[in-house]
């Protein structure tokens, strides 16, 4: 006991340790502050970036409190990410609603922020682009990509667990339904371009003709690099993708005409309003 009192009185109260308790303190709360400012700082940028864009499309800017993602109890937001303590709640930080032709798009920017003791806290960026169609049966096709991070041409094998990746996650509709998800049988050639799976392969097949999955293979090109090989998920009356990284203006109406361009082409896609029974 007298060890300890020595230990509080000497060290812990002594006026230079005090000091360089309060200076660590003030330090970690300022830099706290300094992070969360610079998030709410780097979220009024994106929605001055994005305005001008909306204003153009005749649609509607909506910010935190109001933004929402239609397909987000379908499918949550960071889904992959690690569920540990230091994780904070997901947050929409802004939506864009407009149409494209007859067709209803919402696209959504969310955040969710990781707490770490050393190192302050960091926030990461997720959005979604969402397109509101007739019910189709649950499906979900990509353009896997070919090449390994060299660019040399993946062997076979490594080329077909790539293909396979998307079944290896249902839809959420197709848990709760207990349905099967399968690969579907594509036509040649589209079958060595696009895998697919869906709970009706059949429907799906019919949906991916030649037409569809040519027109994707036309705007690769004239896609931005993340999007070439871009996965599209078709659930609950909705189609929609989603990009791990922010929504970036110049890129953005390239990915959704090709996503429009690709449900024109589909003979069971039909335009509808988001709010509509289905």
């Amino acid at each position: 006991m007298d060890l300890l009192k020595l230990w509080v009185t000497g060290y812990l109260l002594n006026p230079l340790v005090l000091t360089g308790l309060g200076v660590m303190i003030v330090f970690l709360v300022v830099r706290r502050w300094l992070q969360f400012r610079g998030h709410a700082k780097r979220r009024e940028e994106q929605i001055a970036a994005l305005a001008p864009l909306v204003q153009r499309l005749g649609g509607k800017l909506l910010g935190l409190g109001e933004a929402a993602m239609w397909t987000g109890e379908l499918c949550k937001p960071f889904w992959n990410e690690f569920s540990i303590a230091f994780r904070s709640k997901r947050q929409f930080d802004l939506s864009m609603d407009f149409q494209r032709g007859h067709w209803h798009v919402r696209v959504t920017e969310a955040s969710i922020r990781y707490d770490s003791p050393g190192f302050g806290v960091r926030f990461l960026q997720e959005h979604r682009v969402e397109i509101a169609t007739a019910r189709l049966a649950p499906l979900r096709v990509t353009r896997p990509d070919k090449y390994g991070i060299h660019g040399q041409p993946l062997s076979p094998n490594r080329l077909e667990e790539n293909r396979k990746l998307i079944g290896n996650h249902a839809p959420e509709t197709v848990k709760q339904a207990g349905a099967e998800w399968v690969p579907v049988p594509l036509a040649p050639p589209m079958d060595q371009e696009f895998s697919a799976y869906g709970s009706d392969p059949a429907a799906a097949a019919r949906e991916l003709n030649f037409d569809a999955l040519h027109w994707l293979i036309d705007q690769a090109e004239s896609l931005p690099t993340w999007a070439r090989q871009m996965t599209l998920t078709f659930e609950s009356g909705f189609i929609y993708l989603v990009v791990h990284d922010h929504v970036y203006p110049d890129d953005l109406m390239t990915v959704v005409d090709t996503i429009c361009g690709l449900l024109d082409r589909m003979p069971g896609a039909r335009p509808r309003h988001p709010a509509a029974t289905l």
